[in-house]
């Protein structure tokens, strides 16, 4: 299965549903009557059904299998022996299950790569990674995944990642090897399940820190570094996201490219970007995509 539409897109269309979702909690929590309870049903099915149609058909092949997995939340009496009330609390939980499941399935799709960057990646080569280049990879996704708090599968990352796992019970030894260097902490229920620990994430940090950038594909036109962040700034105002700063960074920089050579404007234009992610003006993945455009390298978090 593989995303066939952009990340940036797709992303900004879930997180516009998650808006609604949100609006639709807000509009019916102190709801009290039967008819906003059935108006309440009716809404929340007809987002539902905007959300997994466009999920569906946002890959190829069609992700059948989302409508299931985007419902299987836990089940909640709706019958005709609650009040009004609890069977409007009922539905309204079950809204706010479905959208934290959108909000995980945002992150998760992130960081697997042969689902959003399958043109990207040498999958042969992810294939036939060591038993180290599998260790680096998990510690790398869930460096992404840290802020959450959350265990996450590594079955899942191996396999988002184009990694196949060759015997039953391979990722709980890769998990105890990394548990063992104090690096993350694992869990055990269907499949082991992990987080980064705090060491995880300095050891991660330490390592970005020393690769080297190749700033060598960096257009040496100023003409046209000045047309690709004109387009950046179009597609963050399409996207809805344009607070003032983002503008205020990107003509800085379009002021300075006379005055700097490759090395120096890719330098500039990341550091700008990781401010633009520590003030919450832009997400991970976007700044990743905008860094790209510019030097054919994703930024490293």
């Amino acid at each position: 299965m593989v995303l066939k539409v952009k990340w940036v897109d797709f992303k900004s269309q879930i997180d516009k549903y998650i808006i609604e979702g949100e609006d639709l909690v807000e509009k019916y929590k102190s709801s009290r009557t039967e008819e906003e309870f059935a108006e309440l049903k009716a809404s929340k099915q007809s987002w539902e059904n905007d959300v997994i149609e466009f999920v569906k058909k946002s890959f190829e092949p069609e992700h059948l299998n989302f409508a299931y997995e985007f419902k299987a939340q836990r089940g909640y009496n709706l019958g005709m022996k609650l009040g009004i009330d609890q069977k409007i609390k009922n539905v309204i939980q079950a809204l706010k299950d479905e959208i934290n499941g959108l909000e995980y399935y945002l992150k998760i799709l992130f960081i697997s790569d042969v689902i959003i960057r399958a043109d990207e990646i040498d999958l042969e080569e992810r294939q036939n990674l060591d038993t180290e280049g599998k260790l680096d990879l998990i510690l790398s996704k869930l460096y992404d995944l840290y802020d959450d708090r959350k265990y996450h599968s590594i079955k899942w990352i191996l396999e988002g990642n184009g990694v196949n796992l060759n015997n039953h019970g391979e990722d709980w030894d890769y998990a105890k090897m990394l548990e063992n260097r104090n690096l993350i902490d694992t869990i055990t229920t269907k499949d082991t399940g992990a987080r980064l620990t705090l060491e995880g994430k300095y050891a991660i940090e330490q390592a970005r820190k020393a690769q080297v950038t190749d700033y060598s594909k960096i257009s040496s036109s100023e003409e046209e570094l000045k047309a690709l962040i004109e387009s950046v700034l179009k597609e963050v105002k399409k996207l809805g996201i344009g607070q003032q700063i983002i503008f205020d960074e990107f003509d800085e920089l379009r002021d300075d490219i006379p005055k700097l050579s490759k090395k120096s404007f890719g330098q500039l234009l990341k550091s700008k970007l990781y401010d633009l992610v520590t003030a919450k003006a832009l997400d991970k993945a976007l700044a990743s995509e905008i860094f790209k455009e510019f030097t054919n390298q994703v930024l490293p978090f």
